[in-house]
């Protein structure tokens, strides 16, 4: 612990040294260009990175994966990015082969729940003290996101926060209209929202309360999260050393939220992954979902659709015993430490870091930028549709980064399908039986220390 704050301290004095030594220098460049010592110098000879990133939609976030690579290239004509584009479910495989064959790429894409694993094989290339400074350090980015750019047990700083995936409520405001509901007051409690659902269900509306995807089953964890949180609970102890999900705390949010899901998801809905949801409930299944600020982008483009063209908006969390909390994710910046070009590759993250990329990014992608101040002037601070997820975020919680974290994930995802298959609600006894052995099956995998999930 006393390493990690002495670095911490460190970092925060070299990012506070740049801040009042290099302004005039920083002025005299343009955006994303090198500046404090690190990076790679105009002066160097020409290289070519590779970049691999993981498609949250189709072609819309191709074409901003182009366009910052082509902004980059203006900013620093001796770095080329070569994009790869490289799909989640085949990601994990890719890099971990990547991570000791050498022949992966300079930088890469990291879902947050990965960056314990692959730092705990010593995949990545730490960014050092000076770096860190020099994208603004800690303090400038989400601060959950900061918690998932190192292994929990290690000060070393591997990943870098990029975009994030935060939650909140999409609802059809023409189904509370019928049933009489003010949005406010129908999301504000677990106590309202449940109200709200048994109104949807008892109405005559046409549609039915919920709209849940049940067939991947890291979506549900993501769902489900928030609710275990709100209720006072967590799903592993904060050093990563015991699952909690069998504690009382824990069963009332799962409990909670699989009566919500046995009562009131549509069984249309139930048979997709959380993916396809957004789709569905755009087509009309479901009066609320669950889903990240990408849909806002896309809803809005096409409101003829059934569900949205009678009005639709957005509503954070409802608050548990223990408050409001939302599921937060997203992705991260790795270097590999078998990156050929490590002092470029960095110069790459340095600028899909800054402001002005983060904020073309996520406005013409759709994803939430993970520096707190690129929502500045963009249409993420100013639109009411993303009003929901302005306020989430500081209530946003990220998983424990805990090496053994893809094991964990894998654990709760096959053992917890019991509960979304069942016909209704189950009691409080089913769920603590079920959740009894969860908890035993993520003891057993978190007593080995070398149990990652990642295998090269």
């Amino acid at each position: 612990m006393q390493r990690s704050l002495s670095r911490r301290r460190l970092i925060m004095t070299a990012a506070a040294a740049a801040a009042t030594l290099l302004p005039a220098a920083a002025c005299a460049k343009k955006d994303g260009e090198g500046a404090g010592g690190v990076g790679y110098a105009a002066d160097q000879p020409p290289v070519t990175i590779d970049f691999w990133y993981m498609p949250y939609g189709g072609p819309v976030q191709d074409q901003a994966v182009v366009t910052e690579t082509e902004e980059f290239h203006k900013a620093h004509p001796n770095i080329t990015v070569n994009p790869v584009r490289v799909p989640w479910d085949e990601a994990l495989t890719r890099l971990s082969t990547a991570s000791t064959s050498g022949e992966g790429p300079d930088v890469t894409v990291l879902g947050t729940t990965w960056v314990a694993g692959f730092s705990s094989i010593g995949a990545l290339r730490p960014y050092s003290i000076e770096e860190i400074a020099a994208v603004g350090g800690e303090d400038v980015f989400a601060k959950a996101s900061w918690s998932s750019s190192h292994l929990i047990t290690s000060s070393d700083i591997t990943a870098m926060p990029w975009l994030i995936d935060i939650r909140a409520l999409f609802y059809r405001t023409d189904v509370l209209q019928q049933v009489g509901l003010d949005p406010k007051a129908a999301f504000a409690t677990w106590d309202s929202f449940e109200t709200t659902l048994q109104k949807i269900k008892a109405s005559d509306v046409g549609v039915a309360p919920l709209a849940i995807g049940l067939q991947n089953n890291f979506g549900i964890i993501h769902n489900v999260a928030p609710f275990i949180w709100a209720s006072g609970g967590d799903l592993i102890k904060d050093d990563g050393t015991k699952s909690m999900l069998a504690e009382p705390a824990a069963i009332d949010g799962v409990s909670y939220y699989q009566r919500l899901i046995g009562l009131y998801d549509d069984p249309k809905a139930m048979a997709l992954s959380s993916s396809d949801v957004p789709r569905a409930f755009a087509e009309g299944t479901g009066a609320i979902t669950i889903d990240n600020s990408q849909s806002v982008a896309e809803f809005a483009s096409d409101t003829s659709r059934a569900g949205l063209k009678a009005g639709w908006s957005t509503a954070p969390m409802p608050a548990g015993k223990a408050g409001t909390f939302g599921f937060l994710g997203g992705s991260n910046l790795g270097i590999l430490k078998t990156a050929k070009h490590p002092e470029a590759a960095f110069e790459f993250v340095r600028y899909l870091t800054g402001k002005a990329s983060q904020q073309r990014y996520s406005v013409n992608s759709g994803l939430w930028p993970a520096r707190t101040e690129a929502i500045e002037g963009t249409k993420l601070a100013t639109e009411p549709a993303y009003a929901a997820f302005r306020e989430m975020i500081p209530h946003g919680k990220m998983y424990p980064s805990v090496s053994a974290w893809i094991i964990v994930e894998s654990i709760i995802a096959k053992d917890l399908r019991e509960l979304w298959s069942a016909p209704g609600a189950l009691t409080r006894d089913q769920v603590q039986a079920i959740m009894s052995k969860t908890t035993a099956d993520i003891d057993e995998a978190l007593q080995d220390p070398t149990n990652t999930g990642i295998t090269p």
